[in-house]
Parts: C-alpha cells; sequence; structure tokens
C-alpha cells in the first residue's frame, strides 16, 4: 500500500518502506550526503559544505550550481536548517529555492529522499535570525510537486524542473503542547504563534 501524505507530530514520521511500492536499498556503498553540515555531520554520511570544518568531505557553495556530484548518483540527502536561509533570488535572476531543489533532485536517484529541517514560519525561531530570508509552512514543498502544480493549474509558474513527493511532514510541537490533546493542538496550531518549533519534510524524488 503506498504512503499517504499526512501531518505528523513528534519524531516518528512514517518512512518511505512503509511503503510497499518502495524497495530499500541496503547495499553499503549507496552515497548519502549531508547538505550544509558544518561541523555536525549526520552518522554515516558525507558532509558537504561552504567551510572546510572537521566533517566536512565535499568543500563546495550550495548556491553555487552544478554541485560536484554526479546525476542519480545519491540515495539520500539531509538537510537541517539551511533552507530558510536560501536568497529569494539569486544574482542570476533565478529562484533561489527552485535552483536548490532542482539540483538537488539532479543528485537523487530515482526514489531517493531528502529529509529537510527548519523553523516553522509562526514560530519566532524563523525569523529572530537576520539571516533568514523566508519562512517555512506546511504547504511550501507542495510546489516542487508535478501533479499538485498540475491540478492547481499552476503550470505557467517557471523555473521548476522537479518532481517530488511528500512522504511525510512531522511538526515538532514546544514542549508544553506535546502532550495536550489532538483538537487541542491543532486549533492552537491554527489560531497561534510559537507552538510549532520546527517542521520535518521527508520528500521523494517521483519515480516515472
Amino acid at each position: 500500500m503506498s504512503l499517504k501524505e499526512q501531518i505528523e507530530y513528534g519524531t516518528a514520521p512514517q518512512l518511505p518502506d512503509a511503503d510497499g511500492d518502495f524497495s530499500t536499498k541496503v547495499a553499503q556503498d549507496l552515497v548519502r550526503i549531508d547538505l550544509a553540515c558544518g561541523a555536525t555531520k549526520k552518522e554515516d554520511f558525507l558532509g558537504m559544505d561552504k567551510f572546510q570544518v572537521d566533517g566536512v568531505d565535499i568543500v563546495h557553495d550550495l548556491l553555487t550550481f552544478p554541485w560536484p556530484i554526479e546525476s542519480n548518483s545519491v540515495w539520500e540527502f539531509e538537510c537541517s536548517h539551511f533552507v530558510e536561509h536560501i536568497p529569494i533570488t539569486l544574482p542570476n535572476g533565478e529562484y533561489g529555492l527552485y535552483a536548490f531543489m532542482n539540483e538537488v533532485y539532479r543528485c537523487l536517484m530515482p526514489g531517493g529522499t531528502i529529509h529537510i529541517r527548519c523553523p516553522y514560519y509562526a514560530s519566532i525561531e524563523a525569523w529572530q535570525d537576520p539571516t533568514h530570508t523566508r519562512g517555512i509552512t506546511d504547504r511550501t514543498f507542495t510546489y516542487f510537486d508535478k501533479k499538485i502544480i498540475e491540478s492547481a493549474k499552476l503550470g505557467h509558474y517557471s523555473g521548476m524542473q522537479c518532481d517530488f513527493e511528500t512522504v511525510s511532514k512531522t511538526m515538532v510541537l514546544q514542549p508544553e503542547w506535546e502532550h495536550r490533546a489532538l483538537e487541542v493542538r491543532n486549533q492552537a496550531i491554527r489560531l497561534y504563534n510559537n507552538v510549532v518549533q520546527e517542521i520535518r519534510f521527508l520528500l521523494r524524488k517521483r519515480i516515472a
């Protein structure tokens, strides 16, 4: 049975291997890269960052394209608290998040995934850092799903060359809201700021 797009709470989102149409590759040599890892690279991943610090294996500016990565070669990307820093437009006039997601798509194998973590738009964490350029909502990455774009008659949006399906969205709540009833949490998320601290997306490159 295929996975259904859904919003979950906490730190246990559905994983791709819960999908009967998805076969997890078990080879040990699959490429996994932690983008903008800094000095906190995820275990068993290669680290990629513009700064040469401990743990960085590929020194490259993520806003300079193409990346030094072969097409269709990466099985999994990790990207924690970077997309909110991407400029709205790049010096060449291209939309920054489009360019970034297009490059992720180029590098991923069919069925490969990217796990994105970022502050939620209705959280102070999204706006306190002067280097943040955008707020990320639970709908932001639907604009990189061709089926949704076509059904919404937004095919005229230029620049989007990728096609991702959402495996899961996970909202990380502020501690005081974690154990409240589901109905109470959902109402609070709709009405109040600073209920959701972080949102996490697991996106999968759609297999044609």
